[in-house]
């Protein structure tokens, strides 16, 4: 066993000497780059740059050719057929998935040794910005999701109204997540979603919803849709916070002053001198609400709408709702613009948006003012 398995490898050298080995065979793609890598990590330094080595005789010797005999090998695929060869058939699997061993028709004495496992001193650090090569090569073998839900809480933006659904938009920010250790930062561009909303969901909420104070709850799939490039949601179910609020203190109310009836065995009488059981048992703690658990407290911005005589009541209430949803853009802008000129993502989206809500409260405020 040579000296390099004796003792523990830093990660940085065997980072460094990947890099060496990967660059000497002209791999530039993520994916082979983290495969020597990972044969490097597995296996060693002297062992992967003794397959280098071999890799330029077999060159040297004028190369070796596809099993079709179509065309000779590049440098990293010499490399990579002699690696799949001596490694282990666990670490070929690992390093190598989807590729496959050919049976061989008789065995056949091994041509090298064993070889020995390193043992890494740690394991890296997970970098943010390699993570495209990463998925790359994990996107061999992929799992498969078995149920999906995404719930939304907000205020919604200008509904538009078909007949059998409606159809609105909401901007999320991510800012300052709680999240585990270790976990990275999600990235904070503001992401657009477009959700639809039955129709006879919403004529449900829709009162509700005109309270600016009100927040809109939404369950339902996500999904990208490449057509408006941003995410889209499909409502499964849809209500208010004051709405689920009701529900939850109303089912609260019902389990107080309807207890569990007694059983056959408390009404009967005893027939022991021994004190009878309690005939009403404890009460049933009511379900908690999921959704109402994970409801954040909103505190309205303050808006001013201006007065207008022989303003109708739901004209008034709907000014006094995208007054409040410009003061909320207003509010996301200045955040943006208050990081570095390098950092400012989502800005022209943001402004976008406040213009369509400023456009539209003067075109109501023009309307209803002459």
């Amino acid at each position: 066993m040579s000296d390099e398995t004796k003792k523990k490898v830093p990660w940085a050298e065997i980072k460094a000497a990947a890099n060496e080995i990967a660059d000497l065979l002209g791999e530039t793609h993520a994916v082979p780059r983290a495969q020597i890598r990972h044969v490097v990590e597995a296996c060693g330094i002297e062992f992967a740059r003794g397959l280098y080595q071999e890799t330029q005789q077999i060159e040297a010797d004028g190369g070796l050719m596809l099993p079709d005999q179509s065309r000779r090998r590049t440098v990293g695929g010499v490399f990579f057929h002699l690696a799949r060869k001596k490694l282990a058939p666990e670490l070929v699997k690992k390093i190598f998935p989807g590729y496959k061993r050919k049976q061989k028709p008789k065995q056949q004495k091994a041509s090298s040794a064993p070889v020995q496992t390193v043992v890494v001193e740690e394991l890296p650090v997970f970098v943010w910005d390699e993570r495209a090569g990463l998925v790359e090569m994990l996107a061999a073998e992929q799992g498969v999701v078995s149920s999906m839900k995404v719930t939304l809480i907000g205020r919604p933006g200008k509904i538009e109204a078909r007949k059998d659904v409606i159809i609105t938009t909401m901007l999320h920010t991510i800012q300052s997540p709680m999240l585990p250790k270790g976990v990275p930062m999600p990235p904070s561009d503001p992401m657009l979603y477009t959700v639809y909303i039955s129709a006879k969901q919403w004529r449900k909420i829709e009162a509700a919803i005109a309270d600016p104070a009100d927040s809109l709850i939404v369950e339902g799939l996500c999904t990208y849709d490449p057509a408006i490039k941003g995410m889209a949601v499909f409502a499964t179910n849809a209500l208010s916070k004051s709405m689920e609020i009701k529900r939850r203190d109303g089912q609260k109310a019902a389990s107080q002053s309807n207890p569990a009836p007694a059983t056959e065995e408390t009404e009967a009488p005893a027939a022991v001198s021994t004190p009878p059981p309690a005939v009403n048992p404890p009460l049933p703690k009511p379900k908690k609400s999921r959704i109402a658990e994970s409801l954040p407290v909103v505190e309205p911005a303050p808006t001013v709408v201006p007065s207008i005589p022989g303003l109708p009541a739901d004209v008034a209430q709907k000014l006094q709702e995208l007054y409040a949803s410009a003061s909320l853009f207003r509010q996301k802008v200045a955040t943006i613009q208050s990081k570095p000129a390098g950092q400012q993502f989502g800005l022209e989206m943001t402004q976008k948006l406040l213009k369509n809500v400023e456009d539209e409260i003067a075109a109501l405020e023009k309307k209803y003012a002459e």
